[in-house]
């Protein structure tokens, strides 16, 4: 498939991953039950900015047939402090379609705009 055939281990949500394809696709982010605080995209606009939050992960991974640990650099926890803020701003601004799907509340919209839109709010909020 394009847009999982790569995939980078650091900042598994950044540049070179699926979410950067989305991005280049123009593809639709569909938030089901859900808000923005668990908005992967936010994550990508995010990483996408000098001064991002990041942590260290680590977990098992097969290597030449042994488990190993390891580490990588990734994106930190938002822990509700800033998706809901530029979710909610992003939804005051942009065109989204806001409906439900069966009983849960959604929410439809460019995946291209929405972090576009957050690379903007992140550059400022974390300068």
């Amino acid at each position: 498939n394009e847009i999982t055939k790569e995939h980078t281990l650091e900042f598994c949500e950044g540049r070179g991953t699926p979410f950067e394809k989305l991005y280049d696709f123009d593809a639709h982010t569909l938030l089901l039950g859900v808000g923005f605080n668990r908005c992967t995209s936010l994550h990508y606009a995010e990483s996408l900015v000098p001064k991002r939050r990041t942590t260290t992960h680590r977990y098992p991974m097969n290597i030449d047939g042994e488990r190993m640990w390891v580490e990588s650099a990734d994106m930190a926890n938002d822990d509700g402090v800033h998706f809901p803020v530029v979710g909610k701003k992003f939804a005051a601004a942009a065109g989204i379609s806001i409906g439900k799907v069966g009983g849960a509340d959604s929410m439809l919209f460019s995946t291209r705009t929405l972090v576009d839109f957050a690379e903007s709010y992140f550059a400022d909020a974390l300068s």
